[in-house]
């Protein structure tokens, strides 16, 4: 066995956004390191499959950003499936904006990229943090994006946004590091999932 594979036997992972994408990857690769996964989204069709697909060890429960009582009944139903709560990731974000330009920007979009990507996290970091205190050792990971560090031209909403994460990051982890909890942010680069289908190849 290689001495780089992570082992997390027995870990409780809630994984937000996580029916697609990096999410769908980030479960999958959380079940296969022996860790038991809530995959939380709005889109139940897709998680309830990939929860099926991933086997006994992961469970499918909605939880919807934008509704705070969504977030409290999501991470509450996350708790009691796994029995705890030792890590979150955060990883549920919209683009909304992607080719428009400052000027095309209706603030509708802006206020609705903000409240999913900025307040949502809070929220589920919020609601879950409790849970995480209690585990002793509690993780989080924030889904930033490079985005925000070098100021990607027709995506002002979706970079802001991604700003605002890490910065709510640094502050989470002062906070909460004083119940055990460690707050990271990864900040990836263009990947190719379905959120990203409208970029040119």
């Amino acid at each position: 066995m290689s001495h780089n594979e992570i082992h997390l036997d027995g870990r409780r992972v809630l994984v937000t956004g996580a029916a697609r994408g990096l999410g769908a990857s980030f479960a999958q690769a959380l079940v296969q390191a022996g860790a038991r996964v809530v995959i939380s989204d709005v889109l139940h069709d897709a998680g309830q499959q990939l929860a099926q697909d991933l086997g006994p060890h992961a469970h499918y429960v909605p939880l919807d950003l934008l509704d705070a009582a969504s977030v409290q009944g999501g991470v509450q139903a996350a708790v009691q499936w796994l029995g705890g709560l030792d890590g979150l990731i955060n990883n549920a974000a919209i683009t909304n904006s992607g080719g428009k330009g400052m000027n095309e920007l209706s603030a509708d979009t802006w206020d609705l990229v903000m409240d999913v990507n900025v307040r949502g996290t809070w929220l589920v970091t919020a609601a879950a943090r409790a849970h995480l205190a209690a585990s002793g050792s509690g993780r989080v990971v924030n889904l930033a994006s490079d985005t925000a560090l070098w100021g990607a031209p027709r995506l002002l909403a979706y970079a802001a946004s991604k700003g605002a994460v890490i910065a709510m990051t640094r502050s989470m982890a002062r906070e909460m590091g004083a119940d055990g909890i460690t707050v990271n942010a990864i900040a990836p680069g263009l990947t190719l999932v379905e959120a990203t289908a409208y970029v040119p190849q």
